[in-house]
């Protein structure tokens, strides 16, 4: 009797297992679907995590190219199993990004976010982040930018003796990404913090260590964040950047700003504009202070993000420049004759310097660092002129470098021609390397002005050469947004010889 009623347990324990099993299968299959239910092609998702494996172990660059070539400029996928939209078409893009606005007001969705993060301009959103962006945005006044150009005209320099040190080598080895990481650092620690740091000797700073870690994507991390609940991710406090690395440069931005606070004299730098904007101690009489000048939490927010935003974007868009000049030799010519011409230390000059302008904006058409950008639906959404809905919380991404290089958008988009950009301007929405409408990457103009400066500085005092490990087809970093190359190897040749 005992073994009988043992059995029938087992058989009771092994049917609720099977129960359980065909309604987990039922429940994926039924989320998986969604797509397919409204007329969407996309990929198919793999059991449980969707799509989010393919997005770690391939390049999104070359991902979405294949899935915007193969099932056109709308098509969906699964961040676990959570329905993803994908969004070519350049009039649904502007509806998204500025026509309705209010309904896509968030960049990047993040489930869970460090102190430090709470605060960051790129994850904010509504009242919140129409504040902040208003309070930011006159740093990048045309006569802020000028003050800057001053600070990046001296890192232009030491730039040039490193370059110079690395010509009279044998072998001439430049390694651009590498190169312009370093000096990308000595501008962010001179700009934003005032700060000189030994960037093109042999040993890494701290510094550099924690930024290095802070931008390099964690493909385990991204994949349990976009495949388990929400509410798993909130619970264990897992973020997108590693909280200790993020908390290093908070701690450090502290400590710059107490000491800042005692100088008697001013440094025209990032930081202390951010200074001059904090919010002062406010009484019962005036506590709406607040809402028209930062706080000292909000300063550190948006001087580690600037760090963060600035550090790896400016220094890929240089490294694919030097590739793209190094394999288009008349190009580069043609650049030499319009910089070698020019003053270009002098800031208004540099701004009106047309090629350098054409070549700079060709480069991130082909190349463009930040290879995707999202938006984040805070409601239930019809796009228009389709049947297509989606519910509240879909993510919705923007294939930046599938849409810059559809032929429908650019003639011979695999051919590197920045006349394109003399001649004609790109049709709306087509060229989006800082993303678009009122969330468009606020430090643009810095950024621009960094680059042309020390691209034509370059230009002018070195032949950028390639060398028979400088490959066509390239090989790029996984589990990242950045169109980031491995092992990109160049040579420079002084002018002068």
């Amino acid at each position: 009797m005992i073994g009988t009623t043992q059995l029938k347990s087992s058989h009771l324990i092994l049917l609720c297992i099977i129960i359980f099993i065909a309604f987990l299968i039922f429940l994926v299959k039924r989320k998986h679907s969604f797509w397919k239910c409204q007329g969407v092609k996309g990929p198919k998702p793999t059991f449980f995590i969707g799509n989010t494996l393919e997005n770690l172990v391939s390049h999104l660059a070359k991902l979405h190219d294949n899935y915007y070539r193969k099932y056109g400029k709308i098509y969906g996928t699964f961040d676990g199993l959570k329905p993803h939209l994908n969004i070519g078409d350049t009039e649904l893009i502007r509806d998204i990004c500025i026509k309705d606005f209010s309904v896509f007001p968030a960049s990047f969705h993040a489930i869970y976010l460090s102190p430090v993060e709470e605060n960051f301009l790129t994850k904010l959103y509504g009242p919140k982040w129409k504040r902040m962006r208003s309070l930011l945005s006159p740093t990048f006044t045309s006569g802020k930018m000028k003050k800057m150009f001053t600070l990046i005209k001296g890192c232009t320099q030491d730039a040039l003796k490193a370059l110079e040190k690395l010509s009279k080598t044998q072998s001439s080895s430049f390694d651009p990404r590498k190169f312009w990481g370093r000096y990308n650092m000595d501008v962010i620690a001179k700009c934003c913090f005032a700060a000189n740091l030994d960037v093109y000797s042999d040993e890494e700073s701290i510094l550099q260590q924690n930024f290095t870690k802070v931008v390099t994507g964690d493909p385990i991390r991204f994949l349990f964040i976009f495949s388990v609940p929400e509410w798993l991710t909130k619970a264990l406090k897992i973020s997108g950047f590693p909280v200790k690395n993020i908390e290093y440069l908070r701690d450090l931005t502290l400590a710059l700003i107490e000491k800042r606070k005692n100088r008697k004299d001013k440094v025209e730098d990032l930081l202390q504009i951010l200074i001059d904007s904090e919010s002062p101690e406010v009484d019962d009489d005036s506590k709406d202070a607040t809402k028209v000048r930062l706080t000292s939490e909000e300063i550190v927010s948006a001087s580690v993000v600037f760090l963060i935003a600035g550090f790896e974007t400016t220094s890929t868009l240089l490294t694919w420049a030097c590739y793209r000049l190094a394999l288009n030799q008349n190009v580069q010519e043609k650049l030499f004759e319009e910089v070698s011409a020019a003053d270009v230390q002098n800031y208004d000059v540099l701004s009106g310097l047309t090629y350098l302008d054409a070549v700079i904006n060709e480069t991130l058409r082909i190349d463009p660092p930040v290879v995707v950008f999202q938006r984040t639906a805070h409601e239930d959404y019809t796009l228009p002129g389709t049947n297509i809905s989606i519910p509240k919380n879909t993510r919705i991404t923007i294939p930046i470098h599938a849409i810059h290089h559809d032929p429908d958008n650019y003639n011979d988009p695999e051919e590197y021609k920045p006349e394109r950009f003399i001649y004609q301007s790109p049709k709306p929405f087509t060229f989006l390397p800082f993303g678009a409408g009122p969330r468009i990457c606020i430090g643009m103009r810095f950024a621009l002005m960094n680059a042309k400066l020390v691209l034509a500085t370059l230009v002018r005092n070195y032949k950028i050469l390639p060398t028979h490990e400088t490959s066509k087809d390239l090989k790029f970093e996984k589990g990242t947004i950045l169109l980031s190359p491995h092992n990109l190897k160049m040579r420079i040749q002084p002018r002068s010889g």
